[in-house]
C-alpha cells in the first residue's frame, strides 16, 4: 500500500487529574496521575483513535501523559515514546495553587501574565519563548522521523497551545484564546513544502 501524501499529527491533551477532586491548581511539571474519570475519558479517545492506522505514539515524561499515551497505544501494540521536550510549562512558584490563590498571593505578576503571558512568565516559571524553543524543537524533529505517518502526541495545555499558535502564526500572547480541553484532539496534517493544516481543534469524544 503506498503512503499517505502527508504526515498526520494527532495532539492530545490528557485525562483529567486526581487533583481536580477538589481543586483546580496550575500544575506545570507537577506529576500527578489522571483520575478514574481521566481514564474513562481517555479510553474513548483511544476508542476513537482505534480507526486510524497509527505509527508512534509520543508523551511527555509527566504521568498523567504517559498514562493517557499508554490507553491510547495498547489497541495500536504500539510502545508509548515519553520526552521530556513535550512536559508542561513550568509555572516557578505558581505551581500547586489555585488561581484564586494566585490572585491573592501575587496580584500583579498574575496582572502582567494575563495582559502579556510573553514577556511575562510567572515568577520563577519559564518563559513562553524559551519554551517554545523546547516544545517546536521536538514537534518538527518528530515529523522529520515520522513523514507520511500518523502520530499522536499526548501532552499538556500550554505545550499543545503553543504547537497550535505556531503553526497557525498567532502570537503566543494569545496562547490562552485557544481552547484544549482534557482529552480533546487536535489534527494536524503536513503536506510537502506546505503550510501545516489543522483539520481538527479541541475535539472531544
Amino acid at each position: 500500500m503506498d503512503k499517505q501524501d502527508y504526515t498526520r499529527i494527532f495532539l492530545v491533551r490528557h485525562g483529567e487529574t486526581t487533583d481536580e477532586d477538589t481543586k483546580k491548581i496550575y500544575k506545570g511539571t507537577l506529576d500527578i496521575p489522571l483520575s478514574e474519570k481521566g481514564i474513562t475519558r481517555l479510553k474513548r479517545v483511544a476508542n476513537h483513535l482505534a480507526g486510524y492506522n497509527l505509527d508512534s505514539v509520543y508523551t511527555s515524561v509527566l504521568s498523567r501523559a504517559v498514562e493517557s499515551g499508554r490507553i491510547i497505544a495498547e489497541p495500536h501494540n504500539l510502545d508509548i515514546v515519553p520526552d521530556s521536550s513535550l512536559n508542561e510549562l513550568y509555572f516557578g512558584r505558581w505551581q500547586g495553587m489555585s488561581f484564586n490563590e494566585i490572585a491573592e498571593k501575587f496580584p500583579d505578576n498574575l496582572s502582567l501574565w494575563l495582559q502579556d503571558p510573553e514577556n511575562h512568565p510567572p515568577l520563577g516559571g519559564e518563559p513562553l519563548l524559551k519554551a517554545q524553543k523546547r516544545i517546536m524543537g521536538k514537534f518538527r524533529e518528530i515529523v522529520n522521523k515520522h513523514q507520511r505517518e500518523n502520530v499522536v502526541i499526548v501532552a499538556h495545555g500550554g505545550a499543545l497551545r503553543i504547537i497550535l499558535c505556531t503553526l497557525l502564526s498567532i502570537k503566543l500572547s494569545n496562547m490562552f484564546r485557544v481552547a484544549q480541553d482534557n482529552g480533546c484532539i487536535n489534527i494536524v496534517d503536513i503536506y510537502d513544502d506546505s503550510n501545516p493544516v489543522v483539520t481538527l481543534l479541541n475535539f472531544t469524544v
